[in-house]
């Protein structure tokens, strides 16, 4: 009697199963891959977004930045040094707003580096309210509604006090006022202080 082999090849149905499995997981491969590709790119641009934030700076001075020397005269020879600088600012051109209640303002000058503090205690300062050596406040807001927040078309002014005395900037000394605000880059102001010094001199 003639004995039938048993057949090795494929049928139609198994290549077709075959088939439908290699397809399947390819599709599953590449949705992965995707997956991990538009993540990347999300975070890339997020890095990027956040690069810009911090490389602009939201704050621009606006107007001249004064040295205020009241109250550090002498008998003999008047003013000997500015006690107080005094600015002007408002956001840059599509700044988000700044709250200036976690600013950071930093005082350098050849021979003292210090950290001015925050008058927390007075959102708007002046001859009865004056802030204590080295701290800073805000003097004045225009078009503000009354918060420390600097916001689109508000102009606050700051005033920046020194120490009297050893700590006052003296005639020709060139100084640094750092503003560094939670959001974007530090905006440093560098000015020099004039040769004779009045009660309220434009800083170059």
């Amino acid at each position: 009697m003639q004995k039938f082999q048993k057949s090795e090849a494929f049928t139609g149905l198994e290549a077709a199963i075959v088939l439908i499995a290699f397809v399947v997981v390819a599709a599953v491969f590449s949705y992965v891959v995707l997956g991990a590709g538009f993540f990347t790119t999300q975070k890339a641009q997020q890095v990027v977004y956040s690069g810009v934030q911090q490389a602009t700076s939201n704050v621009v001075v606006n107007g001249e930045v004064y040295g205020d020397a009241e109250g550090t005269a002498d008998v003999n020879s008047g003013p000997h040094g500015i006690h107080a600088i005094v600015f002007s600012i408002q956001l840059a051109a599509g700044g988000s707003s700044v709250d200036l209640n976690r600013t950071q303002f930093t005082y350098q000058n050849r021979t003292v580096l210090k950290n001015l503090d925050f008058s927390s205690n007075i959102l708007t300062c002046g001859p009865a309210n004056e802030p204590s050596n080295w701290q800073w406040c805000i003097l004045s807001q225009q078009n503000a509604d009354g918060d420390s927040a600097l916001e689109t078309n508000e102009k606050m002014t700051i005033q920046a006090n020194l120490s009297m005395g050893s700590g006052s900037l003296p005639a020709s000394e060139q100084f640094t006022l750092t503003m560094k605000p939670d959001v974007g880059a530090a905006l440093p102001i560098v000015k020099t202080a004039p040769g004779g010094i009045a009660q309220m001199n434009i800083l170059e």
